[in-house]
């Protein structure tokens, strides 16, 4: 066994295992906390690991059995990515068309196409499970050429969609797209980037599926066979789009994935540097960090902080691995390739991104000149940064870069917002080590799970932590710094008494909000949560304190938020909220399996703090919700 190093416990602590049963100390003093972050790198999508902890106390300080402790390196002390010498890369630029750029001698444009579009849930190599549809040429510009199915009118289509799809690309994201990522080879010689609209998509999957669009990697394949390729340099958008800063978005996210299917299915390269598909995680993920708003990826960041440890990172086939639309699995390599630009010092990560040719785990090896392992635990221990500084946020020393935080494109949001969501980083589980000596936590694979190790302010003691995992799980440690000035919630269910008989119509709850005694709690957020559930259906509402009432109406048909009082524990504040929704509300959202609640306090010195709890609903019938191609998509 490796000896352990003296160790700074101010910094990130490694637990190196030598097995797989790992047992590690920590010398305990009032009021430690500590933060252990668990790893699963098993990389197969479906692997999930259950972790068992039980703490041991005694009064002999031990040492690491089956491990050994080592300090992280930070990122400051090595050398930036962007200065390593250049990787050997086939030349990915054709001289084959393009149609980034308009031709001098512009084609005429086919007045009628037919294409071939997957619309069951059935086997992507089935040619049964594809329908054929007539398009017809609705409008086109020197770029762009749309193309309307005919089982649709134009007069059905939101007024002013057709002109905001050529005005969005023609000036806002084919040059961008093609400057940062790379062209979009023009596959089918017609001088034009096609777009079918169709309401097709408003039912995918046998119609249990609707989504706003997306591009089939296959149809950039020229020697796929139909169904299976249009030979077309394309992208489907669903017909019931309106314009306006979603249609930005979803335009650049989609023109990003045609850009990465035209590079790799260039069929001019050599065989020996022919590319295989982008893997899905790494496809999505450089779509969504293009997109200039974040009404395409906002929710799905919230829903993987709700719940980090049950996404995987690591998933090259979203469909056959059930993940298809996993909002979790989206907001988490959102993230991470967003945290992978702020390390690259080039500023040119999306081209090198596009360019390599490599994929999966070993493509963002070399591109960050680490191994996989590492960066997830340099990753992680950023989203666990996130977590801690977002309980004491102070809006005038945040970092300059936070892109998964900033406002959408024309507001001014405060920087704990994405989007129309509030975030609180990614969400710890408690364990009270005096209270409870075990503990268990299950963890998706390339998944991390945060645990908040917490003991008794009043007892010190030397305490043994004995983890039973795998040779694939990853351990480290983060002291938390003792303070009072944190923020924290905890929702629970408000059963009424017995002569009530609003039970049946609403579900009750209180929310309680521990804050410190300086501060006053300033908002309340609420959004249904959930792996499916849309952005629509999730929208958050947000309540400001200032203007709550005190008393809940009986009778109430709408979401109510009350005050119910203000009390002293410790150091610290408790301000206590009364919940009311009527359960019609919550039938109607099929998918949603929590609520989470979020809160902003303000302290007296204008700092503020978030903090987020979620709250299961009720599996009982009456009290909770109704049971319930491989396309690259938005």
């Amino acid at each position: 066994m490796a000896e352990t190093l003296p160790i700074d416990w101010n910094q990130p602590v490694c637990i190196i295992p030598t097995g797989n049963n790992q047992r590690f100390p920590l010398a305990l003093t009032e009021g430690d906390e500590y933060l252990l972050i668990i790893n699963n790198l098993e990389q197969a999508p479906h692997r999930t690991q259950t972790v068992h902890l039980v703490a041991e106390f005694d009064s002999v300080e031990r040492h690491p059995t089956g491990c050994y402790f080592q300090n992280t390196t930070p990122l400051s002390q090595t050398s930036h990515v962007g200065h390593r010498p250049a990787l050997s890369q086939p030349d990915l630029s054709s001289s084959r068309p393009t149609t980034s750029q308009p031709t001098t001698q512009q084609k005429s444009v086919t007045s009628e196409r037919s294409f071939y579009l997957f619309v069951t849930d059935g086997n992507l190599s089935d040619r049964n499970q594809y329908t054929r549809i007539t398009g017809r040429l609705v409008q086109d510009s020197p770029r762009v050429a749309i193309y309307l199915d005919e089982q649709q009118k134009i007069s059905e289509l939101a007024p002013g969609l057709l002109n905001g799809i050529i005005e969005t690309l023609e000036q806002q994201v084919l040059d961008k797209i093609t400057r940062e990522c790379g062209p979009i080879r023009d596959i089918d010689q017609d001088g034009r980037f096609t777009i079918l609209l169709s309401p097709w998509l408003s039912r995918l999957q046998g119609g249990k599926t609707s989504i706003n669009g997306f591009v089939r990697p296959s149809d950039f394949r020229e020697t796929v066979s139909e169904p299976f390729s249009n030979h077309c340099d394309m992208l489907y958008l669903n017909s019931a789009l309106k314009p306006g800063q979603e249609l930005l978005d979803l335009l650049s996210h989609e023109v990003t994935h045609a850009a990465v299917s035209s590079l790799r299915a260039d069929q001019s390269n050599s065989p020996a540097t022919s590319l295989m598909d982008e893997e899905d995680w790494l496809n999505e993920g450089i779509a969504h960090i293009m997109e200039p708003g974040y009404t395409n990826r906002d929710y799905r960041i919230s829903e993987f902080y709700r719940k980090p440890e049950a996404y995987p990172l690591v998933v090259p086939d979203y469909y056959r691995a059930q993940l298809w639309r996993n909002h979790g699995c989206r907001g988490a390599v959102n993230l991470f390739l967003d945290w992978c630009t702020q390390i690259e010092s080039t500023q040119r990560f999306p081209h090198r991104f596009t360019h390599h040719p490599l994929t999966g785990t070993p493509k963002m090896e070399q591109l960050t000149a680490r191994p996989f392992p590492e960066l997830f635990r340099l990753w992680s221990l950023n989203l666990a940064h996130q977590a801690l500084t977002r309980k004491t946020l102070d809006p005038d020393t945040q970092p300059d870069t936070q892109p998964e935080t900033q406002p959408e494109s024309g507001s001014d949001q405060p920087p704990w917002h994405c989007g129309k969501f509030i975030l609180a980083g990614p969400a710890f589980h408690s364990w009270d080590l005096f209270k409870e000596p075990r503990a268990s936590l299950n963890i998706a694979s390339t998944a991390s799970g945060f645990l908040h190790l917490k003991s008794n302010n009043s007892q010190n003691g030397n305490v043994t932590i004995n983890v039973n995992g795998s040779p694939k799980m990853q351990l480290t440690l983060l002291k938390i710094p003792h303070s009072s000035n944190r923020l924290s919630l905890t929702a629970t269910q408000n059963i009424p008494s017995a002569t009530d008989t609003t039970l049946a119509k609403f579900l009750n709850i209180r929310l309680s909000c521990k804050h410190p005694a300086d501060s006053t709690v300033e908002t309340i957020s609420l959004e249904l949560s959930g792996t499916y559930l849309s952005r629509a259906a999730r929208q958050p509402r947000l309540f400001q304190t200032s203007s709550l009432n005190s008393l809940l109406i009986s009778q109430a048909t709408s979401l109510e938020v009350v005050t119910d009082g203000t009390y002293q524990e410790g150091e610290n504040r408790v301000t206590d909220f009364l919940i009311r929704i009527p359960r019609t509300i919550l039938r109607k959202q099929k998918t949603a399996d929590s609520l989470t609640f979020k809160a902003i306090a303000q302290t007296e010195t204008s700092k503020r703090m978030a903090a987020q709890t979620d709250f299961k609903l009720d599996a009982q019938p009456a009290q909770r919700l109704a049971e319930t191609s491989k396309p690259t998509k938005n």
